[in-house]
């Protein structure tokens, strides 16, 4: 896959400011060497700040980064010497340069720190190098790191204007907005602009079989077995992507497969896209290709590559239609970027937690047995003249690589490379030590739960038969019942009923089971999704997966039988 550029920002915590009165000066190569530079993956953000600035990176291209890449790599292969050291400074120089971006930084905040100092930051900002900063954004998961960007004053209403894609004020807590706003920061590999139609959300009642809580006074709750009404929306934080034009991402991206899933970003839109052939849908089946979009408008799928749900576009009601947002877009140069996929390879093992352990009905004879795999494992390691086990550990994920070319040349410890080459290696002390000293760790966390299992984690996926029939306007029904759901993986292995797991996992009920199903129909239909897990659209399993959804939510599954034994249904 195509590697995602890194840049360089600095990155202070706030005492560091407090103590220098919230005025600093300080030279990258400082920075540098006290780990206040930080690397971070390009966004949209990253990208914008560089186009206002006309940033050297942009101008020179990534080609001449590349050189300069292969130019140190070529010189560290050559003689030790002054002239070569002093080449490979000058290059290094060079790099720092091109990939510092100094309008962007990172503040970290201390736990407990009181409101007023943080809002005397955002208020009157600080000042590093003669520029000054102010608050840009916040996003979930840097609350949730205690972090805040800022940028300088100089481009602050120009990044704020393009970043907010001229979106119109609409009504809207801020917290949301913010959330939605930082969504630039997610790092993101570009990719061609698809056409693209936004249908609404399909929300629908039913009655469920429920443990009701009801809260009574602060020592008190009342749980009760009931039905309750509840409303569920079919496919939140989902879409569906053409197979033509996944295939066109994929050649961009430089992949030698096809995802079944992707995760998406655009000026406020996230959420997962999966292949369906929506095309061959509207000729074969729906025998129509006009839809209403979200605003209403007619929609000719044929001119489409992908269709996405309300729950994806956070701010759709801040533009008259798809038009006026895709206008906006191309006026603040926006693009659309990729932040991961579905692999080309599911795992076949999976590390449990504890998590998934505690809430299981196991006996002591099913915990020696749970444990089997991973004392075989570490024993199999440990054994001193076992070559092939040592050297699969050491090699760990690259072992995915059927070619040894390509796993030789993605290999960077050459230590292990020296293994490869002279086997005889494996009784040298040093990988002795080695391998010892990283298998104690593995071992204290197998005392915390993580033991090896059969499974993996796999992406979400909604009933997508089922989203092709909603847009249509015929009779929603899918191909999965209530209780069926649809793994390619398991179906392979000829596994038909396996144990689903979602982390933060923390009540006995979100372990539960998942019966699989196959027929012509659905490998027809699901025929491009050989990873992921087809959810249909008639059960709990959203709740029973602590309130998850399907904007490239993982779940584990595990057909390990002490799992499937000890589910409390």
């Amino acid at each position: 896959m195509k590697k995602l550029q890194q840049f360089n920002i600095l990155s202070f915590t706030y005492n560091r400011l407090k103590n220098n009165n919230f005025n600093l000066d300080i030279t990258n190569l400082e920075a540098e060497r006290n780990e206040e530079l930080i690397a971070l993956a390009d966004n949209e953000c990253l990208r914008a700040i560089r186009i206002i600035t006309n940033h050297k990176f942009n101008l020179m291209g990534e080609w001449d980064i590349q050189n300069l890449f292969a130019e140190r790599k070529k010189i560290t292969k050559q003689k030790n010497s002054q002239a070569n050291k002093n080449r490979i400074a000058n290059i290094n120089n060079k790099i720092r340069d091109l990939l510092y971006i100094p309008e962007y930084i990172c503040i970290t905040f201390p736990n407990g720190m009181k409101k007023k100092d943080y809002s005397r930051l955002n208020t009157s900002g600080f000042v590093i190098n003669n520029i000054k900063y102010k608050w840009l954004l916040c996003g979930a998961s840097h609350q949730r790191t205690n972090k805040a960007f800022y940028c300088g004053v100089n481009i602050y209403d120009r990044l704020n204007e393009v970043l907010s894609c001229g979106a119109k004020n609409i009504p809207i807590i801020l917290p949301k907005y913010n959330a939605y706003f930082a969504l630039s920061s997610s790092a993101s590999m570009v990719v061609s602009t698809p056409r693209v139609c936004v249908v609404p959300d399909y929300e629908i009642k039913m009655n469920k079989n429920v443990d009701w809580v009801e809260h009574i006074n602060d020592n008190n709750y009342n749980i009760d077995r009931v039905d309750k009404e509840l409303s569920f929306n079919l496919w939140d934080g989902m879409g569906i992507i053409s197979p033509d034009f996944a295939n066109k991402w994929a050649s961009e991206l430089d992949l030698d497969f096809l995802p079944s899933c992707w995760c998406i970003r655009s000026a406020f839109i996230k959420g997962m896209v999966c292949i369906m052939d929506f095309h061959k849908y509207s000729k074969d089946i729906a025998n129509k290709n006009i839809i209403k979009d979200l605003w209403g408008n007619n929609v000719n799928t044929d001119d489409i590559d992908m269709i996405i749900t309300q729950s994806q576009f956070k701010l759709w009601n801040a533009y008259d239609s798809w038009q006026d947002y895709e206008s906006k877009q191309q006026k603040y140069y926006i693009s659309w970027g990729v932040t991961k996929t579905s692999p080309k390879q599911d795992d076949d093992f999976v590390m449990a937690n504890y998590q998934y352990l505690q809430v299981l009905d196991i006996s002591d004879n099913d915990i020696n047995k749970l444990c089997e795999e991973t004392i075989d494992w570490i024993c199999g390691i440990s054994k001193h003249s076992n070559y092939e086990y040592k050297l699969l550990y050491l090699l760990g994920k690259l072992t995915k690589n059927k070619d040894g070319y390509t796993i030789w040349k993605n290999l960077q410890d050459n230590s292990v490379k020296a293994l490869i080459l002279d086997k005889e290696l494996v009784n040298d002390s040093y990988f002795s030590t080695k391998i010892i000293q990283s298998l104690r760790k593995k071992i204290k966390q197998s005392y915390l739960g993580k033991i090896i299992i059969r499974g993996n984690y796999q992406t979400r996926i909604s009933d997508p038969y089922g989203f092709l029939e909603y847009i249509y306007g015929l009779p929603v029904v899918g191909l999965l019942k209530e209780n069926e759901h649809y793994m390619d993986y398991w179906n392979k292995k000829n596994i038909d009923k396996v144990v689903a797991m979602r982390s933060p996992l923390t009540w006995r009920s979100e372990a539960h089971i998942l019966n699989l199903k196959q027929t012509p129909q659905m490998k027809e239909w699901y025929k491009y999704l050989n990873s992921g897990i087809v959810y249909n659209l008639w059960g709990c399993d959203c709740m029973l997966e602590a309130d998850a959804d399907f904007d490239m939510d993982a779940t584990c599954t595990t057909n390990n039988e002490i799992f499937l034994k000890g589910v409390i249904k």
